[in-house]
């Protein structure tokens, strides 16, 4: 796959610190000391500009997250979210220079196993006509919710670029285990999303979702062997911070809140061996 940073590396979500204007989020990466940066595509659009600003800070563009995909019948037509067009997403990855494109699939519950391993194969092959990899976003209320099913889907499309974003909150929370990945190849593993949960379950999982996810390390995972097992089994991502905890960054503000998950990350890291 053509990820260039490597598992040393670590790279900072636009999302995480909601987004800003690029000015913004090229200081909080820098400030953080990221190597790279993952752009939400209905945000940063294929504007050679803000490329360009991002690779005169030394960053690189490692991910567009994401394209959403329907799989299966009755498609009510997009967007499904927030999204950006599947179009657009392609069009972005190209222009700003990223190596991956994640993506989420939906379907209506009646989709087969075939349909989304050609879904992402179809997926995988538009990558490929940019020059990108593509990575398939696994949860609870995905079309394939755990990681040794996912790996399969991924395997059986059988593209070269095609790979799995592992999010660590997803895997906490759904079905399977860290401890799956101990049988998955690594090359399968194109992204990593690190975060860290609460030690109580939230009530509302939606809701912690998007703004209640905890720092690495200050959170009920045991990171460093999940961080281990991943790497034992030849995985050579870099690390993408993606930590939704709203309350944190609004006190923080993006550079202070970046240079928070930079620093504990790093301290994750080292514990872990890498």
């Amino acid at each position: 796959m053509g990820v260039t940073l490597g598992p040393d590396d670590l790279v900072l979500s636009s999302g995480s610190v909601d987004n800003p204007p690029i000015e913004v989020l090229v200081e909080a990466a820098v400030a953080g000391e990221f190597a790279g940066l993952t752009l939400w595509p209905a945000v940063y659009p294929p504007d050679l500009a803000i490329g360009e600003r991002i690779r005169d800070a030394g960053l690189e563009v490692v991910d567009m997250d994401a394209v959403i995909v329907w799989v299966g019948p009755d498609d009510p037509g997009g967007p499904y979210y927030e999204e950006a067009p599947r179009e657009a997403v392609f069009e972005a990855a190209a222009a700003l220079g990223a190596t991956g494109v994640n993506s989420l699939l939906v379907c209506p519950g009646s989709a087969t196993r075939d349909q989304v391993v050609e879904a992402l194969a179809e997926l995988a092959d538009q990558g490929a006509s940019v020059g990108v990899d593509v990575y398939m976003e696994f949860s609870r209320n995905r079309p394939v919710p755990d990681p040794l099913a996912s790996a399969e889907v991924v395997a059986a499309t059988g593209r070269a670029n095609c790979g799995l974003t592992v999010d660590f909150w997803h895997v906490f929370y759904g079905p399977g285990d860290f401890a799956d990945f101990g049988s998955i190849p690594g090359y399968l593993i194109g992204a990593i999303q690190l975060n860290d949960a609460p030690a109580e379950p939230p009530d509302d999982l939606a809701f912690a979702t998007r703004y209640l996810r905890c720092v690495p390390g200050e959170g009920a995972m045991d990171l460093t062997g999940a961080l281990q097992t991943i790497r034992g089994a030849g995985c050579q991502a870099p690390v993408t911070l993606e930590v939704f905890d709203s309350d944190r960054l609004e006190a923080l503000g993006p550079v202070g809140f970046a240079r928070l998950l930079g620093d504990a990350t790093r301290q994750v890291l080292t514990e872990a061996g890498g």
